[in-house]
């Protein structure tokens, strides 16, 4: 597990591996949650719109053919 020190100005450096894992670059946004005695920091989404489909599912995908397949054959 990679280890961080905090600095007398309160500041801390990510690991070089766990920039990498994120694909972190100068200028990024970070969320920063803090829950009893932990912390998590993760990369902001630059849209939510592109976080929002990232959590979509698969199964939904490319269904609005199939449905217009259906419409095509209910309407004949």
């Amino acid at each position: 597990m990679p280890l961080a020190k905090l600095s007398s100005k309160s500041q801390v450096v990510l690991p070089a591996t766990i920039r990498r894992r994120l694909d972190l670059k100068p200028g990024d946004t970070l969320e920063i949650t803090a829950e009893q005695d932990w912390v998590m920091i993760r990369k902001a989404p630059v849209s939510f719109v592109e976080a929002l489909d990232k959590c979509s599912s698969d199964l939904w995908r490319g269904y609005e053919t199939e449905l217009e397949e259906a419409r095509e054959q209910w309407g004949s």
